[in-house]
């Protein structure tokens, strides 16, 4: 059942051929490439932009939309959004439309998918660090993206994972926490409460990039606040409930600020920065449990503090 409706999906050109990688900052930028599953050499293409230039931003996406949230014109919370941004897949031109807003503006923020909402987590305002999960339901067309709960603690620079259950909101940093370990979950649909912390991560860090597959999340790089990024690769299984993720291999190379797409296969990571902005694309095949990602390609230029999206529903199209 699962398989027959995955091919039906992808004959039907909805998202899940596709990867998009959109924004990111070295100037600020309004890009968005794509590249085609299973993508193993060249370059990306440059296919349109967001409605306007930002970094530090995330992305959702249902079966037949990406959303790009929040994020900022600069470096700091001074400068942050509450837009929400829509393009409808496959795209492969022009410019995505504002569709509405978050409950606040927010950088450095996470988000998960069910198969019927989007939910953006965490990250901090001109107020500081933030617990705020917001949702909002696909398709979400015009309005403002709903208050519904929180993390266990405030934190940015976070990652989120999704199985077809749970939604899981890993790492960051914190003031007063410094760099964090932790992984929360929450049930879908979630719409009050406070999600749980189930576990840690096998270290501590932060501006990283969060894949899935239909049975283990993947957390990939980023920077624990020591004298250099991170090329580590952590797993754990769904559902998971408690203890520690697994160190399973490694990226390419070390980097923070980077991003993640997944096709029903894959894993691809994309961009970041190492003493410099990457144009890097790195991919791993799922199950991955051992080894090092192999670099397949770039994005159409350099660039850091980027999201990516793609079309794959996990609850429908299983490995």
């Amino acid at each position: 059942m699962y398989a027959s409706l995955s091919l039906i999906v992808q004959q039907y050109g909805l998202g899940s051929n596709y990867g998009y990688v959109c924004g990111g900052y070295s100037s600020i930028f309004s890009t968005i490439d794509r590249f085609q599953f299973p993508f193993d050499g060249g370059t990306a293409s440059y296919v349109g932009n967001l409605s306007g230039s930002r970094s530090f931003l995330s992305a959702n996406n249902s079966s037949t939309y990406g959303y790009v949230c929040g994020g900022s014109s600069g470096w700091g919370s001074s400068s942050c959004f509450s837009t929400v941004d829509r393009f409808q897949f496959p795209f492969d031109s022009g410019t995505a439309s504002k569709v509405g807003n978050l409950s606040g503006s927010r950088i450095w923020l996470s988000a998960n998918n069910s198969s019927t909402y989007g939910y953006v987590c965490g990250g901090q305002s001109s107020g500081g660090y933030l617990t705020t999960i917001d949702r909002f339901q696909f398709p979400f067309n015009s309005g403002t993206a709903t208050y519904v709960g929180n993390l266990s603690g405030s934190r940015d620079s976070l990652n989120a994972n999704n199985s077809s259950t749970y939604g899981y909101v890993c790492g960051g940093y914190n003031s007063s926490g410094g760099f964090l370990t932790t992984i929360d979950r929450f049930q879908f649909p979630f719409n009050s409460g406070t999600a749980s912390k189930v576990g840690n991560l096998s270290r501590t860090r932060s501006r990283f990039s969060a894949n899935n597959s239909s049975t283990y999340g993947y957390v990939c790089g980023g920077w624990d606040g020591g004298s250099s990024n991170l090329a580590t690769i952590d797993r754990f299984q769904f559902p998971f409930n408690s203890g520690t993720a697994s160190y399973v291999g490694n990226l390419s190379r070390s980097r923070e600020f980077l991003s993640a797409n997944n096709s029903s296969t894959y894993g691809y990571v994309c961009g970041g920065y190492y003493s410099g902005d990457l144009s890097t694309i790195d991919h791993f095949q799922f199950p991955f449990d051992s080894g090092t990602a192999n670099q397949v390609g770039n994005l159409s230029g350099n660039r850091a503090g980027l999201s990516a999206t793609d079309g794959v529903d996990f609850v429908t199209m299983f490995v």
